[in-house]
């Protein structure tokens, strides 16, 4: 046996043992690759990486003998979308869509409903609270329409502050309402104590030069004052006072600056109503004006229409022809005051009625007294501080009487030229002289005292 049969022999016989522990260097790459079955195939770059990862895989199957091949993953084809189901969709994006857009819209809205809320609220409280002082005003005595005519003298701004108060125990009633602007719209003081009376009411008559306002129209038993209108009915239900003599009423009204004192008429009775009512004077209510007084001053008459009134001797007499018109105020019942005023026919520049060229004044009360006092200074007549019974100057007569248990006065008045102005409808002497003066004083006082049931009247001497 040769050496080479021999080492072929040794190399035969070798242990298993000694045969597997001296590994094959063929078998490494088969390692690898059934590494990276059990891991997954590593990754590799480019095209090497796709192609490297089956290669790996057959030998990685070859390697471990028969094993079955696993299916791979694959996901289920979409089944194209049918044009109903694309249209539902397309629907139900729309109406999440309008749903956004509504709550949108209902959000803006909201928002802007309040801004109006809150500005129509802010407009219309002052709105709101005008139209209940309007109502509440006085008690609620007002006559509907005679605010707004109130307010537009006021500036027509609106109102906010009415108050109205009676005190039985002073005999006293006040209300008044004032706008926003802080101007008085309206004011009202009521008294029936007698010693309040005479104190206004002197005060008034002083303060005019002992000429009282012009007696109000309709009947009203009030006169026109330096800053509005006054009333004087009768209250019986306060009984007498301390002189004996029956109680009465006397109500103020003013109203704003440019407020006309006979647009004043109508509240004017309407207040004295209601606080002839608070003050229990238990008497018939005024008759209210009709609601023309409050817009239109009262019209003049002719000669012809007061031939049949108190005031006949003054148009019969040198007024009777002319261009002459006259302002007749005298009350249906027993009034304050009695006026009889002879005007130029027509208006001035300004679009007024002119001013009387002759008056009469029929005044009755207490407080007579101290105005034909002071016309009496005023007319130069002698008076040694007492109240004078009659007088007769170029420009003014008097002549007193007792009306009722009351004092009363008569008075004529007359514009005369003052000798530097050639005013043609001043009365000369020629046309009214003292005689006619006097004559027509008495016939005015006569009939007066009659219409009265007066008493003691003393007229003034004839020249």
């Amino acid at each position: 046996m040769s050496e080479e049969e021999q080492r072929g022999e040794r190399e035969s016989g070798a242990t298993p043992e000694q045969s597997e522990a001296t590994p094959e260097p063929e078998r490494a790459p088969d390692s690898r690759v059934e590494a990276e079955s059990e891991t997954g195939p590593a990754p590799r770059p480019g095209r090497e990486s796709a192609t490297g990862s089956g290669s790996a895989s057959a030998s990685a199957s070859a390697a471990s003998g028969p094993k079955a091949e696993p299916e791979p993953e694959t996901e289920p084809k979409a089944e194209p979308e049918t044009e109903d189901e694309r249209r539902a969709r397309w629907l139900l994006a729309r109406e999440a869509d309008d749903r956004r857009r509504r709550r949108t819209r209902i959000a803006a809205w909201c928002g802007v409903g309040v801004l109006v809320l809150g500005g129509a609220g802010w407009i219309a409280e002052p709105f709101v609270q005008d139209r209940m002082i309007t109502s509440d005003a006085c008690d609620g005595a007002l006559p509907d329409g005679t605010m707004a005519t109130l307010r537009a003298g006021a500036g027509d701004a609106y109102l906010t502050e009415s108050e109205a108060e009676s005190d039985d125990d002073l005999g006293r009633y006040t209300c008044k309402v004032v706008n926003e602007e802080g101007t008085r719209v309206l004011s009202v003081h009521a008294w029936t104590r007698r010693d309040d009376i005479d104190r206004r009411l002197i005060r008034e008559v002083t303060g005019r030069g002992g000429v009282p306002g012009e007696a109000l129209s309709g009947g009203l038993p009030g006169f026109r004052t330096s800053v509005g209108v006054a009333l004087l009915p009768e209250c019986p239900g306060q009984g007498k006072d301390a002189a004996g003599q029956q109680r009465q009423l006397l109500v103020e009204v003013r109203g704003a600056l440019q407020t006309k004192w006979y647009q004043l008429a109508r509240t004017g009775a309407a207040v004295a109503n209601k606080a002839s009512e608070k003050l229990g004077c238990d008497a018939d209510p005024l008759p209210l004006p009709a609601e023309t007084s409050e817009k239109h001053e009262p019209e003049a008459v002719s000669a012809a229409r007061a031939a049949d009134t108190a005031c006949a001797a003054l148009a019969q007499g040198p007024f009777r022809s002319g261009d002459w018109s006259f302002d007749l105020r005298i009350p249906n019942r027993s009034g304050p005051v009695t006026t009889c005023l002879v005007r130029p026919s027509g208006r001035d520049g300004n679009g007024r009625a002119h001013a009387p060229v002759a008056w009469l004044y029929g005044v009755y009360g207490q407080w007579s007294q101290e105005m034909m006092l002071e016309a009496a200074n005023r007319s130069g007549a002698p008076t040694a501080g007492t109240v004078p019974r009659k007088w007769l100057t170029d420009e003014r007569a008097g002549a007193t009487a007792r009306c009722g248990g009351r004092p009363a006065g008569f008075l004529l008045g007359v514009d005369r030229p003052d000798g530097e102005s050639d005013e043609p409808r001043a009365v000369g002497t020629e046309r009214l002289s003292r005689e006619r003066m006097r004559a027509i004083l008495a016939s005015f006082a006569e009939k007066e005292s009659a219409r009265r049931g007066c008493t003691e009247l003393r007229l003034p001497a004839a020249d």
